[in-house]
């Protein structure tokens, strides 16, 4: 009888260590901010206005609550479109930033939604406790551009003017295997608050767990 020694044990070992760790996301930051403008301020009223063309409307509701959670929490206020300090407009998706033009009209503003493509690899894996799986070696893994637009403009100077006055504006990107966006949104939004309002100078680079307690309660119920 072929005797395999301890080594099956401590491979089965890592993979289950493997599958109980926590999963980081990467997000790279860079806040850019108008320096004629004010800055934000402490308390600030804001209206947060979606794309009514959105391919998803539904996602685009979605992401348009959960930035006004984070305003909220932030203890920024929400106020109605005739009275808003600052307009919040937002755009995302996978790949280039194709469509990310917003154009305001009299109420309704439209926010790009661009959508890349990518192509998976054949995966082997292993299902032992947690599922495990790594590419079958010579072969490519997708990686997917997720990314998050986020603008800031002077609610009142467009009343006025009727003329975009950007104060703000976040970006947020991630590369990663998965291109379940509707997740993924979740943690580029709470990076992106992270730096909200400030000239970050450069890009910067944060570590977002599963569990980060600013994740908490944005995940839609199930």
């Amino acid at each position: 009888m072929k005797k395999y020694g301890a080594w099956p044990a401590l491979f089965l070992a890592g993979v289950l260590a493997a599958g109980c760790g926590v999963y980081n996301y990467r997000v790279r930051v860079n806040g850019y901010t108008e320096p004629a403008a004010p800055a934000i301020h402490p308390g600030s009223s804001f209206f947060v206005i979606a794309n009514k063309d959105a391919k998803n409307p539904l996602l685009e509701r979605e992401v348009q609550e959960k930035i006004e959670k984070l305003l909220q929490r932030q203890g920024y206020q929400p106020a109605p479109y005739e009275k808003a300090e600052y307009y919040l407009l937002f755009s995302y998706g996978l790949g280039g930033e194709a469509g990310a033009t917003v154009v305001m009209p009299d109420y309704d503003t439209y926010a790009g939604f661009g959508i890349g493509t990518g192509y998976w690899g054949r995966y082997a894996s292993i299902f032992v406790g947690p599922y495990f799986s790594f590419p079958l070696s010579g072969e490519a893994v997708a990686l997917y551009d997720r990314w998050l637009l986020i603008k800031v403009v002077d609610g009142n100077y467009y009343r006025d003017q009727g003329q975009f006055r950007t104060v703000w504006v976040g970006e947020a990107r991630s590369t990663g295997a998965s291109s379940d966006l509707r997740t993924i949104l979740n943690y580029l939004l709470v990076a992106d608050f992270k730096e909200f309002g400030k000239n970050t100078g450069k890009a910067v680079t944060l570590e977002i767990s599963e569990p980060e307690p600013g994740v908490f309660g944005l995940a839609p119920p199930k």
